[in-house]
């Protein structure tokens, strides 16, 4: 009889920690796992849902979740089992039952998640509840160590049929589009064009503002376009403008873990392209070497200026942002000086696709037909 996952309760985290321990070792350096006061705060915390499933009065299994009501996305994450019970079926009933909570909501029209590659069998789990691999992003700072996570999503009945078509897509894209476009069964694809963006070199002296409540404030009253301020669970920290007033830019610091994500920029991204360049190494200065951002499909000029800077595509959400009665895809794109090490890893062969399309972009970008790098 499969397990009925419950909501946790504060009197849970005791068991929650040992938990955590038992599965990930003393020197686990996740809050939600070890620190027993962001733990209760997550419990509580409206938009968060987190289940649990008891076994013999102890906490074998624990899963949560996350709502973004404004954007209609929800993510899981913080999948843990108890090893004891591990390889019985638990992990695809918690991923399987959240999954279900979260989409029956109302509240959201996809759920997301990301799954290491120092095992399967998380992705396989999320595989096998009907998510949809996505891509994978490559180099991401965790647990201490660079790692490549892959990305899933399953959408509720009916969205993906309602999104809004693409007629033109840079032609680097061709592969990463025709793969995800694959899994979702859409056999219609767009026109690929070459991309024949060339970056103009237009140095500027960037002031850096790392303030998060005012640049939060700053982003919530500058920025009104919803297409311009979507990026689901994160919320702006760092303010980047250049002297000259040109242009601002807002984005989500990670010092810790070397990443910036870039949520958008004033007046507009034309007008931030030309200064990619010094974006860049000014957020490598800072610490941030890895730099993401999101990024409509339809939007064929500012796909082409970060393909010249070396933003690579790593993968595509089908249906990802909500629109009136229609639905947009998004590319992830990523600039990060790490060239594509997969050894050792274990990715699933749902994945390959977008493996191979990745370490192909990044040899055509970054070397030259000798193997040399590229200045």
């Amino acid at each position: 009889m499969a397990p009925e996952f419950e909501p946790a309760r504060l009197d849970d985290i005791d068991d929650l920690l040992r938990l955590y321990r038992r599965a990930h070792g003393a020197s686990y350096p996740i809050a939600m796992g070890t620190d027993p006061d962001v733990m209760a705060a997550e419990i509580e915390a409206t938009g968060t849902t987190w289940l649990v499933w008891h076994d013999r009065g102890r906490v074998v299994a624990s899963i949560t979740g996350r709502v973004e009501a404004r954007d209609r996305l929800g993510k899981i994450a913080g999948l843990v089992v108890d090893p004891d019970a591990q390889g019985s079926g638990i992990a695809h009933c918690a991923v399987g039952q959240i999954t279900g909570l979260m989409l029956a909501s109302g509240e959201v029209d996809s759920v997301y998640g990301t799954a290491r590659t120092v095992h399967l069998a998380p992705q396989r789990v999320c595989l096998r509840n009907g998510f949809h691999p996505l891509g994978l992003v490559p180099n991401l700072f965790m647990h201490a160590k660079r790692e490549t996570m892959t990305l899933l999503a399953k959408h509720r009945d009916g969205v993906l049929r309602r999104r809004a078509e693409v007629h033109k897509v840079p032609k680097s894209l061709e592969k990463l589009v025709t793969a995800a476009y694959a899994t979702i069964d859409q056999p219609t694809l767009p026109e690929f064009v070459e991309d024949t963006y060339l970056p103009a070199a237009e140095p500027s002296r960037i002031e850096v503002v790392e303030a998060p409540l005012f640049v939060q404030r700053h982003f919530e009253h500058t920025v009104n376009d919803p297409a311009r301020r979507f990026y689901p669970l994160h919320k702006p920290n760092v303010l980047l403008a250049d002297e000259q007033g040109q242009y601002q830019i807002y984005g989500h610091l990670n010092r810790h873990d070397g990443y910036c994500t870039i949520f958008g920029a004033t007046p507009s991204p034309d007008v931030l392209l030309p200064h990619l360049g010094g974006v860049i190494d000014t957020l490598a200065r800072l610490g941030a070497p890895h730099v993401e951002t999101l990024v409509p499909l339809h939007e064929f000029d500012e796909l082409t200026a970060l393909l010249a800077f070396g933003f690579l595509p790593v993968a595509l959400y089908p249906a990802m942002r909500k629109d009136g009665e229609v639905y947009h895809d998004y590319v992830v794109m990523v600039h990060t000086p790490q060239p594509p090490d997969f050894r050792g890893l274990r990715i699933d062969e749902a994945f390959r696709p977008f493996t191979e399309q990745y370490v192909e972009l990044w040899t055509r970008k970054f070397l030259n037909t000798n193997g040399v790098f590229r200045a």
